[in-house]
């Protein structure tokens, strides 16, 4: 491993107990310690179960029920959780259940995913050594922090139904729910698309408003989600405003993979279509009122 990874992988890690520990001010149970250690231990699970299989893309399958062990984790070290903290592990119990579920059935019985197979092939007989760190590691720490802003909501909300706290909770919520239909009914449509095997390209209901609806879904829900703790602002919750305005890094990072690495790979793949360049001139890439192209 090369000098420049590793100041990368040393900072990745810094960060990541930064954001477990609230600052480097909460360690044990009364942070994020311990959801942060499930978070990885799952992946690492994942990690062993790849090996055997000899299939790493199966780490696909297993990202949305990061967040729910994340999201339970935090409820098991949470004193006296809210009705708002089991409202928020229940929605990313839902949303991550229906996620990892679907990709275990469209992928189960398929070979390594393409993406995951080149990658085999380039890194050789280092392949399990470099997957731990590149594949399993990065996509735990990731998990974690997009999942932190909610988890520290979870540990630490007073919430209470009355005033503007509740009407901030109101509109996390329905951004979050946006979200989710936008997820479910875009997979719904474009799988009811493949299943007539026209092979061509999906531009009908919500993929007529957004070129991946499932993407700018996904972005929604953790911007909803991280909107909800603003309401903390206005209880007598015991929190770091500091911290909490700075964890926006879990919309903008689950926003900046999804735009910047998620969607151009799946572009790419997409572009093969008929009728592809007029598409990406006529609907957004991500956002219903964004621009085209």
């Amino acid at each position: 491993m090369d000098i420049k990874r590793i100041i990368i992988y040393t900072i990745l890690a810094a960060i990541t107990v930064a954001v477990a520990t609230i600052g480097f001010t909460k360690f044990g149970d009364e942070g994020l310690l311990y959801p942060m250690l499930i978070v990885l231990a799952y992946f690492t699970v994942f990690f062993v179960i790849a090996q055997i299989v000899k299939d790493n893309s199966i780490v696909d399958m297993g990202w949305g029920l990061g967040f729910v062990f994340g999201s339970w984790a935090t409820i098991l070290v949470t004193e006296n959780p809210t009705v708002l903290s089991y409202v928020i592990a229940g929605f990313i119990t839902l949303w991550g259940v229906r996620l990892s579920g679907r990709l275990i059935k469209r992928n189960w019985g398929k070979p390594e995913d393409f993406r995951y197979a080149q990658w085999r092939k380039e890194w050789g007989n280092k392949v399990v050594i470099i997957a731990f760190f590149r594949v399993f590691m990065i996509q735990g720490i990731i998990n974690f922090i997009v999942g932190a802003a909610s988890y520290y909501i979870i540990k630490f909300n007073e919430f209470a139904f009355e005033g503007i706290s509740m009407i901030i909770v109101a509109i996390g919520l329905l951004i979050a729910l946006t979200g989710l239909f936008f997820e479910v009914v875009g997979d719904e449509q474009l799988r009811r698309h493949i299943a007539k095997k026209t092979k061509k390209l999906m531009d009908k209901g919500l993929w007529s408003v957004t070129r991946h609806p499932n993407y700018f879904g996904e972005i929604a829900i953790w911007i909803g989600l991280y909107v909800i703790g603003f309401s903390m602002f206005f209880t007598d919750a015991n929190i770091s405003i500091v911290y909490y305005i700075i964890m926006v890094i879990s919309p903008l990072l689950m926003s900046t993979v999804l735009i910047k690495i998620s969607t151009p790979m799946l572009e790419k793949h997409m572009a093969k279509y008929d009728g592809w360049e007029d598409y990406t001139k006529k609907v957004p890439m991500i956002f219903p009122w964004g621009k085209t192209e």
